[in-house]
């Protein structure tokens, strides 16, 4: 009988969470142990699939979404990882890959220190020891919150760029100095803001005068965000948006103070952010030199309260937040004609909106329409879920890995 060849993937991942727990499991290690089992179990070995500071509860790793992709194409048939928790700390996630996503592309799964390896039949302790990997990872991060509330407490400054105006201390972590080169910036801002301009009309006046973004500047300083400058237009380093000029007439940073834990993630499985209450913040004043005199900064404040508007009902669009133009990946801006007889809601792009027909068009939907399109395509899953769920999760993962493929490719495009 003809033994099967396996085309094996060599899954290596270490982060700082596994460093903080102590485990000695540095990628040389991983990959001394993998290429001997393999040679030892006569695999043949395509290629070593690497995410060297990634979680595990975060599966849009890089060399993950890549060896997902090779098994998509048919390379791969056999995944060899150290342990399961090299393959993933989320017991939910992995439990999917290890018992449906990798058994329905008939993939043998190995985890050499946990004694598992599919072809031999299940393991009856995996599914416990994905549990306990989670625990690992929830109380890990526990850790990591704890030691930076303290810093934060502290009034020190850990984000991984300056703020616009400020670089940091060469000497004193955490700590901020006035950037003399581009404190400017701010000041213009804040002056056009102190006069009455709203933020859509000063994003207006940076582009058209050609002020530099602080990406931009950190691309021309630390050769960041290559992906968004190298080859594009020159258009490109002035591509001020209302949310940067936003946040910025927003950032007590510029009065001197020192604000964090303004929002957090969801929980330790998952990446999105949620704001937290006021009351919850940790502001520290006069951590730094300010660029913005406190009265005109707080006039500013006053001036952006007094431009909002709500509806009637003060209710939030069912779809806010969530419908994105298809040409240009702006938001839609979510708006009401009530010059009509009978009033009614619609989208339309908003970069369209705020800049006119060089940029994009109006693609104008009414929400109505939205609203029975989108319901109608729930009912239909829904139907499909009950008739037969494993098949409809299978194919939501498989279109996931695609997208997340989709958008790693269009990062590296230049």
């Amino acid at each position: 009988m003809k033994q099967q060849i396996y085309n094996t993937a060599l899954y290596l991942r270490l982060s700082r969470d596994d460093e903080l727990q102590g485990e000695s499991s540095s990628i040389t290690t991983q990959r001394s142990m993998l290429r001997l089992y393999a040679k030892e179990h006569h695999l043949n070995v395509i290629d070593e699939y690497i995410d060297d500071g990634w979680s595990g509860t975060n599966f849009d790793r890089p060399s993950f979404q890549r060896m997902i992709e090779d098994i998509e194409a048919g390379k791969i048939n056999c995944v060899v990882t150290k342990d399961l928790s090299r393959l993933g700390r989320n017991y939910i996630m992995t439990g999917q890959y290890t018992e449906l996503y990798f058994p329905s592309h008939n993939v043998r799964y190995i985890a050499i220190d946990d004694g598992v390896d599919s072809e031999k039949g299940e393991s009856e302790i995996a599914p416990f020891k994905n549990i306990i990997n989670e625990w690992v990872a929830r109380d890990t991060s526990r850790k990591v919150k704890s030691a930076f509330k303290t810093k934060f407490a502290e009034g020190a400054y850990y984000g991984a760029y300056a703020p616009l105006g400020y670089k940091k201390h060469p000497d004193i972590k955490g700590k901020l100095l006035v950037d003399e080169e581009t404190k400017w910036i701010v000041e213009k801002i804040f002056s056009l803001a102190y006069q009455g301009y709203g933020s859509a009309k000063i994003t207006k006046i940076l582009r058209e005068e050609k002020v530099p973004t602080a990406s931009w500047l950190n691309f021309t300083r630390y050769g960041t965000f290559a992906h968004i400058f190298e080859g594009k237009p020159e258009s490109k380093r002035y591509e001020w948006t209302i949310a940067h000029v936003k946040a910025i007439l927003k950032s007590e940073v510029y009065i001197g103070n020192s604000v964090h834990n303004r929002q957090s993630t969801v929980s330790f499985k998952s990446k999105k952010k949620v704001r937290k209450p006021e009351s919850e913040w940790f502001r520290v004043e006069n951590t730094h030199e300010p660029i913005i005199d406190k009265e005109v900064f707080y006039r500013v404040q006053e001036q952006i309260k007094s431009r909002r508007r709500q509806t009637k009902e003060k209710a939030t669009p069912i779809f806010a937040g969530l419908v994105k133009c298809a040409d240009c990946g702006w938001s839609m801006r979510f708006a009401t004609n009530k010059a009509n007889k009978t009033p009614y809601s619609y989208y339309s792009c908003s970069f369209y909106g705020q800049f006119g027909k060089g940029y994009c068009s109006m693609h104008y939907i009414r929400y109505d329409v939205l609203y029975q399109a989108v319901l109608e395509r729930l009912q239909y899953w829904a139907k499909a879920v009950q008739q037969d769920e494993e098949k409809v999760l299978n194919k939501i993962q498989k279109v996931g890995n695609a997208e997340r493929i989709r958008e790693k490719k269009k990062k590296a495009v230049p």
